[in-house]
This record gives C-alpha cells, structure tokens and sequence, in this order.
C-alpha cells in the first residue's frame, strides 16, 4: 500500500499544470458541459484533479481525449466504461496468437489510459474512486538532450560528483538498478555491454531476461496486434517459419545459410527483420533475424542477426539469455563498431509480453499471447541521450584507454525506452517498484 501511495504521489508531483476540476466556474444546466461539484460522492472526499490541458480540450471542443486516470476503484471505471461504450477497441488475435482475460485487480490506487468523448469529460470526473485525470496526450519531453563536448577534453565526472571518495568507502552501485527512462540505451555499446539489469524474481516468467521496458511498442502490439515491420516499433514479427529439410545448411524457402548455426531441435526456423533503423542504415537495408530453439524443443531463445546481410548467420554473434547483445567488428580492435542491439525476451506462446498481463487487465484489454518464437523483443538506442546518461552510471571504461568510468560502475541498468516516442510514466515506476 505504500508503495502504491509513493507511485501516486511522484506521478501527481511530476504531473505539470494540474487544476481542481470545480475551478470557479458557475454551472449551467448542462451536467455535460461544466464540472461542477457532485454533491452524491462520499462524505469526506473530495473533487479530483484535472489537468488543465484537459480541460482546455473540452472547452474547445477537441472530440476525443486521451486521459489517464488514477483511481482507487479500477472497477468501478470499467464499469462505467463498459455501460456507456467507452473501452479502447482492440484487434483481434492474429494467427499463431490467444487472447488471455486477467481479472481487474483494486489493490488500492491504480491507473487506467484510454481515448474519451471529451464531452464525456464532467461525467468521468464523477465516477466513483476517481482521484486524478491526466493528459495522456502530453508526451514526455527530453530536456537538454543534445551532447556537448567536453572542455577541457577529460573525464572528471566521478571526482567532480564524489564518486572517488565513495569507492573508496567501498560504494561502488554494487547490487542497485538504475531506471534511466530516454531514448534508449545501446548495451552493445563495450562500456555498457553486461551492464542491463535482469529480472530477479524466481517465479518469474521472465526471470533472467533483461529488465526493460518499452511502452510504445507494447501499446501497438497490445491494441493493433503490430510488430516491425508492419508497424515501427521495437518488436519485431519473426513468425515466418522455414526448415532445412535436406539438412544442406541453407534454409529451404528463403535460401539463408544457417552453416555454423546450431540446429534447431523442433527443426523449425523463425525469421523477421531487425527493427532497429541505425543497423539497417549502416547495413545498407533490412537486416534479417533467426531465432532458434537450440537448448529445448519449442523454447525459441537464441537470436542470430545478419548485421552484414551477407545471407550467413554464422559468422555473427548469437543474442541469448545471459549473453543478449551482438554486434560487429568492422576495424580488427576485438570492439564492435556496429551494434545490434540487445534482445530481453522471445515469445513462448505461453505468456504475453513482459508486464503485459498487468498492462492488459488494468486498460480493459485481453492480454495478447504471441505463439513460440513468434515475436522478439528489442531495446535499441534512437539517438543519444540514453546511452549517455547510462555511460555516466555505469559506463565500464573499456573504450578510448578507458577515459569514461561510470559514478556507480557496478550498478546495472534497466532501460525505458524510447521514453520520448509514447512513453508512459506511471508505468515505468510500477514496472521498478512493483517488479514483473
């Protein structure tokens, strides 16, 4: 309970230009048209938040809005959606796909994002338990994220910050995670590679796998059932399915070389795209993807990518849990100058994606449940700011002499991204707070 209290309070803080919704206005007849006091609430309870941008766009009659509202009665949300045709459509379950229903829970506060008729607006400010409506539309914005240059040309962060004195104390980050919700962050890069945090959890479904968390792209899989590259996002559609048949090391319908490879032990191949745009930049197209159950059959783990897209993946660096970057060596240093990026999870047809069941069920949604090796998730870099905020914590001096050492070199770092491109805020904290 107080950790929900914490999540709550942080968000209301970081929350901009919150107002009371009886804001001095006097109401009309109209209970459509002007919040106003509802004299049927509670005794002891008060009229909830409203961000003022949200109630800009009700009165200039902006049709529909994206709110997300904090409740201590996610039920009786649903319900009032439910009855008046206001839950988010979503698509159905494509092929190779289920749907999972998981119960609504009402542990104290929770949060629930979702388009609206604005002219909705004054009666979802009424509906029981309802504490906060915040503008979903407002994305969060970077502050300052253009890198400067360094002057004089050194690296003096850990002294100037006293982070010498603490590892002399002994403090090194040892056993902390550090969310950094930006653009991203490249772990292929070699001072971060080994630095992403895992799922610790035993019972965990994902536990081992990479702790992140990228809300736009679970968003469009969630609702719209896309993957890259039907939809640009950091999942990739690897549902495509070929075979060796004559065991000769080259894919029978695509005609990739899997020499070097280890077998696939259901003999089935999956193949896709990687989503990552600077790869296939400097790759000088798409980059396909090979997933293989080489350590139980049907249990797809291992991610071969094709960086050079010379149609051979064995001459490339496998993606797998505890080892889930690859990239390239292109000038002969044992360093990669082009990454991959890293994997942090690989459909098992058993269980949706990571947080999914608890993101589907708090938004009205059925949890969509991708078949065994259908659908593999990345997190990428899609500018700067992320991995350099990353270097500054945990950055392993392995490049340039090792000029660049992290304030909390043992620390690992779970990435929210790309935070800037539909990132959810409450949903980062709960997924650090409450844990997968």
């Amino acid at each position: 309970m107080r950790g929900r209290f914490v999540l709550l309070s942080i968000v209301l803080l970081l929350s901009s230009s919150l107002s009371f919704l009886a804001h001095g206005d006097t109401p009309d007849n109209d209970e459509n048209s002007h919040f106003e006091h509802n004299p049927s609430r509670e005794k002891g309870t008060t009229n909830p938040w409203v961000e003022e941008s949200l109630i800009e766009r009700h009165a200039t009659g902006q049709k529909n809005i994206r709110v997300t509202a904090i409740t201590s009665s996610l039920g009786h949300l649903d319900t009032w959606q439910r009855q008046i045709g206001a839950l988010d459509r979503q698509a159905p379950a494509g092929p190779g796909e289920t749907f999972r229903h998981n119960e609504i829970s009402s542990n104290g506060n929770e949060h629930r994002t979702f388009w609206l008729n604005s002219s909705l607006l004054p009666k979802l400010s009424r509906v029981s338990g309802i504490l906060a409506l915040l503008d979903a539309e407002n994305s969060p914005e970077p502050y300052g994220i253009l890198p400067l240059e360094p002057s004089p040309n050194t690296v003096r962060s850990g002294e100037l910050h006293g982070a010498n004195d603490a590892w002399e104390m002994g403090f090194s980050g040892e056993g902390l995670i550090v969310a950094v919700a930006d653009t991203g962050v490249d772990f292929a890069h070699p001072d971060l590679n080994g630095t992403q945090a895992r799922v610790g959890f035993q019972s965990s479904s994902y536990y081992g796998w990479p702790l992140m968390f990228d809300h736009n792209s679970m968003y469009t899989w969630m609702v719209d059932g896309k993957a890259y590259p039907e939809s640009n996002t950091w999942y990739s559609d690897t549902s495509t399915i070929d075979f060796d048949n004559d065991s000769d090391g080259i894919l029978d319908e695509s005609g990739l070389n899997i020499t070097g490879v280890n077998q696939s032990l259901s003999g089935e191949y999956h193949l896709g795209e990687h989503p990552d745009w600077r790869l296939r930049d400097k790759a000088g197209g798409e980059v396909p993807i090979l997933v293989v159950d080489d350590r139980l059959p049907g249990v797809y783990e291992t991610v071969w990518p094709d960086t050079d897209r010379d149609g051979w993946f064995g001459n490339e660096t496998p993606m797998r849990p505890g080892e889930e970057t690859s990239g390239r060596d292109t000038d002969g240093d044992g360093l990669w100058d082009v990454s991959a990026g890293l994997v942090y999870w690989v459909s098992d047809g058993l269980n949706g994606v990571p947080y999914g069941g608890t993101y589907s069920a708090r938004h009205g949604y059925s949890d969509r449940i991708a078949g065994p090796g259908n659908l593999t998730l990345f997190m990428l870099e899609s500018g700067s700011h992320g991995t350099l905020c990353a270097s500054a914590i945990s950055a392993q001096g392995v490049v340039d002499d090792g000029r660049v050492l992290g304030m909390a070199p043992n620390a690992t770092i779970s990435s929210i991204g790309n935070h800037y491109s539909g990132g959810a805020l409450i949903g980062c904290l709960e997924i650090h707070c409450r844990g997968l």
